[in-house]
């Protein structure tokens, strides 16, 4: 049942955090893999930097006075505006970061403002399949549903987030030992 304005027991720090993070990590692996094959490690590293970074970043509705928690931070429509948001700045900020990380100079300052954007909207997403994964669910097309979506395994505040971390970085550093005997 969803229960709006829900804060008791939320952390943004710890055992909460670590497990969006896991996620994040086990569902970018493959993407890494991808563009690390293709030459592309750098765009892939920095794919991985920015869903494990951002993982956790739907929870500041905990902080916000006047947004419910799970509330509109945890919608697909979060997902893109966060995601397409970031495309000007990075588009206009392209040449501070390409000189931080020359590698990506190789890429249009479009293609390298769309993945930055599109990896943001990606962690958002993957935020939200964490959360999917606890008996509070989520409700992701809010206004337009308020049809709530759970798996129910296991609590928040259980175990299982220490486990998602460890799989997340064990798909990570499998993908980089795979690919370094490729």
């Amino acid at each position: 049942m969803w229960r709006q304005g829900f804060t008791a027991g939320v952390r943004t720090r710890g055992v909460y955090r670590t497990g969006h993070q896991g996620v994040n990590l086990v569902l970018f692996a493959p993407v890494f893999a991808a563009l690390a094959a293709s030459g592309r490690v750098v765009l892939g590293a920095v794919g991985v930097g920015i869903v494990f970074l951002t993982a956790s970043m739907p929870d500041i509705d905990i902080k916000l006075p006047v947004v419910a928690h799970r509330g509109i931070t945890h919608t697909v429509w979060a997902a893109a505006a966060v995601g397409l948001a970031v495309v000007g700045p990075v588009y206009y900020f392209r040449e501070p970061i390409v000189s931080a990380a020359p590698d990506l100079g190789a890429y249009s300052p479009l293609t390298l403002a769309a993945y930055v954007g599109g990896c943001l909207s990606f962690s958002i997403l993957g935020h939200l399949v964490g959360d999917l994964l606890t008996p509070m669910g989520i409700r992701p097309f809010q206004p337009l549903s308020d049809r709530s979506f759970s798996l129910s395994l296991w609590t928040a505040d259980s175990i299982a987030n220490k486990a998602l971390f460890g799989v997340g970085v064990v798909s990570i550093a499998g993908t980089v030992y795979l690919l370094a005997g490729v």
